[in-house]
């Protein structure tokens, strides 16, 4: 099998497994540059060695598709977040060849993939911010049990507009969302979400379809553009200082989690994470302040009763 071949059979395997289509194109097009670097040769001739090549390249050059063609240009390396994308592709790909059968040796196994890099703060939405847009909703019953669905699941734009109301179980305090494709995963609200969507559902108008969400102008259902569009105006209308859109507000779920305390392997199943290292990477990154509160919320000494009693003096 080519390696062409290959990368083709694993897109139609993946989108089988009901993954996304917009996950089988992220697969070809970062798989592709594999092939430009190796050529287009049997899997089977593949070897640690290529592999290594293509990572060491990548390090220190970047392999770019150029109207209808691949080109290589001296970049000083790729982005360190960039080359992890990459050889996860490629360790997928020649996982996925050895467990069909097609290679005997998988050559990906001595490959590395980099640690997620850290350091930069999220795009959260601050709780002033949140605040502000829940001020800003109070005259719309949508609106408002939106915003609070948003801040109150951490759930993804998709999971949002794609909601249907016999995905809402109100009574048991849940919902059930539908993200990256087809992976469907329960949400759980808090009694003002609950009661925010009461109000809404109250007066949705009796419309053929659906979807919980719908546009205010056509009665269709919200797309995810819509719902960008609206949050974008909440925000303006509030005054929001800081990022606002649907992934601020997941991206805010996740660090208060963390600075409330909340443990991390809980956290990557509340938000849908295959891995608890993803979660880690995208929400465990705290600024000086944040550290040094978390250190006196958490250190065994900060919790002893009367630090002088237990030999400080303040000199």
């Amino acid at each position: 099998m080519l390696l062409s071949e290959a990368i083709e059979a694993l897109a139609v395997a993946t989108l089988a497994d009901g993954r996304s289509l917009a996950t089988v194109a992220d697969y070809r097009q970062k798989l592709g540059y594999l092939l430009a670097f190796l050529g287009d040769r049997d899997v089977t001739a593949v070897t640690v060695h290529d592999l290594r090549r293509y990572v060491a390249d990548m390090r220190g050059r970047a392999t770019l598709y150029v109207g209808h063609a691949y080109k290589t240009e001296s970049t000083g390396g790729l982005a360190p977040a960039t080359l992890a994308t990459r050889i996860r592709a490629v360790k997928r790909l020649f996982n996925w060849l050895a467990s069909e059968g097609a290679i005997e040796a998988n050559p990906a196994q001595g490959i590395k993939t980099p640690k997620p890099p850290r350091g930069r703060q999220p795009k959260a939405i601050s709780e002033q911010d949140l605040l502000r847009m829940i001020a800003a909703a109070r005259d719309d019953a949508r609106d408002l049990a939106l915003v609070y669905f948003l801040a109150d699941t951490g759930c993804r734009r998709g999971g949002l507009v794609g909601l249907r109301l016999g995905d809402l179980e109100l009574d048991h305090g849940r919902a059930w969302v539908t993200e990256k494709g087809d992976k469907r995963r329960a949400v759980f609200l808090s009694p003002a979400t609950i009661a925010a969507l009461r109000a809404w559902l109250a007066v949705r108008p009796a419309v053929a379809h659906d979807r919980v969400w719908l546009s205010h102008s056509t009665g269709e259902p919200l797309t995810g553009d819509g719902a960008a569009q609206l949050l974008a105006r909440l925000g303006k209308r509030a005054g929001c200082a800081g990022p606002h859109g649907a992934h601020s507000f997941r991206h805010g779920f996740a660090r208060q989690w963390i600075m409330a305390g909340g443990d991390m392997g809980t956290l990557a199943d509340v938000m849908g994470h295959a891995e608890v290292s993803t979660t880690w990477a995208a929400y465990a990154v705290f600024t000086q302040g944040e550290l040094q509160a978390r250190h006196a919320r958490f250190s065994p000494i900060s919790k002893l009763d009367g630090s002088k009693e237990h030999g400080y003096n303040g000199s």
